[in-house]
């Protein structure tokens, strides 16, 4: 569901590999944020590729949880106890601040949004081990699409999910242990996406198969605004 995909995945790049994006798919981006944004597409430190396949969900279903971060993320806490606790802030110019309370905080912008595709630029810092933090900036381009099999009343319908993420780091030192650390704990980033989009796949399997139960969840959760939560109950429960 990456909106909570998205800020889920988002808060696990610790990226490996490098690969340049083209540039041409990013023109507001750049008119938007400048050169910073066009070092990390064209000089990525970090690139990564994160897929979510076969989740029991419509395009619609998706999108709405893709673009309320804070229900999303409140939902998968609920669903998932051993998520991280993150704060999600957001701010009168429709951008967010997320904190996890440790060793993660940044900033987030939607640069444009369109039907299965959106486009963020974040920024921050994470704490990772020795003391050692990284500071940087990020684009991240979630993409989805809805399958439809069967037809009429038996039609089923799922959604994959990619995410791609550029992630330029401030210091060439800091991008130098970067990806020393990459290559050194595969498994420790592994588990980490892994854990996200778990809990990504709760969520949908939870709305999939009671949505009034989750629509009870969502009104007793703290930190879930409840225009959120009634708009919720417009999308998912059908009288």
């Amino acid at each position: 569901m990456r909106h909570l995909a998205i800020i889920l995945l988002a808060l696990t790049l610790f990226l490996t590999g490098t690969v340049a994006a083209d540039t041409g798919e990013f023109e507001q981006l750049i008119k938007k944020k400048g050169p910073a944004a066009r070092e990390v597409l064209e000089k990525p430190t970090l690139y990564r590729v994160a897929k979510i396949d076969g989740l029991p969900c419509t395009a619609d279903g998706f999108e709405f949880l893709l673009d309320r971060p804070r229900l999303s993320v409140a939902l998968a806490r609920k669903l998932d106890p051993g998520l991280d606790e993150y704060r999600i802030e957001v701010r009168p110019d429709g951008s967010y601040h997320l904190d996890d309370g440790g060793p993660l905080a940044g900033d987030m912008e939607i640069i444009s949004r369109q039907p299965g595709k959106r486009v963020y630029y974040l920024s921050g810092g994470w704490k990772f081990i020795w003391g050692i933090r990284f500071n940087g900036r990020m684009v991240l381009v979630p993409e989805y699409h809805e399958n439809k099999t069967g037809a009429g009343k038996g039609v089923c319908r799922s959604v994959n999910a990619t995410a791609r993420g550029y992630m330029k780091i401030d210091s060439s030192l800091v991008g130098t242990v970067a990806r020393l650390m990459a290559k050194l704990f595969p498994g420790k980033v592994d588990a980490r996406i892994a854990r996200f989009s778990g809990s990504v796949r709760k969520v949908a399997i939870a709305i999939s198969e009671d949505p009034v139960k989750v629509y009870r969840v969502l009104r007793e959760t703290k930190g879930v605004p409840p225009e959120e939560v009634e708009e919720y109950r417009k999308v998912f429960i059908r009288k």
